[in-house]
């Protein structure tokens, strides 16, 4: 199974997010999953940076400053 990127992320239907938790951690994908998001927010390309944190946002996670 493949690790989900931001699009695949965000095509899950908000009353979905829940599951798709469930079900990553069920696979023991999520870790890498958020790992991976986290790479792209913290990399150069400033399109990864604005998926990924959108993905991160529409997976419940809140960005604090």
């Amino acid at each position: 199974m493949s690790v989900p990127n931001s699009e695949d992320i965000l095509a899950v239907a908000k009353e979905n997010v829940a599951a798709f938790i469930r079900d990553q951690t069920s696979a023991r994908a999520l870790s890498p999953m958020i790992r991976h998001l986290n790479d792209d927010l913290l990399s150069g390309d400033q399109a990864a940076r604005e998926m990924a944190a959108r993905a991160l946002a529409h997976l419940g996670f809140v960005e604090r400053a």
